[in-house]
């Protein structure tokens, strides 16, 4: 998969660190938070309200 443009910016050793530290054993990519819309947007979302969800690959443990 590799980095994408949105992710240039950092430096090859933050962006290892950053990759290292979330649950799925790759690159986030738009499709991950496109897919989170999608299910947002859908009838199986209609119960959620109020909640922040946060698409990070779990590096943000709350």
């Amino acid at each position: 998969m590799g980095r994408r443009p949105a992710t240039a910016y950092q430096p090859d050793e933050a962006f290892a660190m950053a990759e290292a530290t979330q649950a799925p054993p790759r690159p986030l990519v738009p499709e991950d938070v496109a897919a989170t819309v999608g299910f947002l947007a859908s009838e199986a979302a209609e119960a959620l309200t109020g909640q922040v969800l946060t698409v990070d690959g779990g590096s943000l443990l709350r």
